[in-house]
């Protein structure tokens, strides 16, 4: 075997750095996707997380502010059986109202039983009347 230096020319050496300037390349691409990937994946988590919470001052005001209206509520509250004995009057007074007013149709009924006898009466006037002269 003969122990000589293996020599590149020029074209050879500019094949191997552009061979090696592409691994590179691809290797950085490969790496600077899944880095920023991941980054990007994080920063989206945050901002999830940043959404979905609340600061502390805005806490503790809408605390209060429940409070409050809770207080309100106890004031403005009424028992039931308050309400149920106001139904229990309501219900007396419809009672006393189906039995102490006539309906739409009941009205109607009787208006017209009265101008039924109302014109017998005065078909029998004009017909006394017609025999009288």
């Amino acid at each position: 075997m003969n122990n000589a230096a293996m020599t590149f020319d020029a074209g050879t050496w500019w094949l191997i750095g552009l061979l090696v300037t592409a691994l590179i390349g691809a290797v950085v691409f490969l790496v600077k996707r899944t880095l920023f990937s991941r980054v990007d994946e994080l920063a989206k988590e945050v901002r999830e997380i940043r959404d979905g919470t609340t600061k502390k001052g805005e806490y503790e005001k809408d605390q209060e502010k429940l409070v409050r209206d809770i207080e309100q509520i106890k004031k403005d509250y009424t028992p039931r059986s308050v309400h149920e004995r106001a139904y229990d009057e309501v219900r007396g007074d419809i009672k006393k109202i189906t039995e102490n007013y006539l309906t739409k149709e009941d009205f109607f009924r009787e208006q017209a039983k009265t101008e039924r006898k109302l014109d017998m009466i005065l078909d029998i006037l004009m017909k006394k009347g017609g025999t009288d002269t």
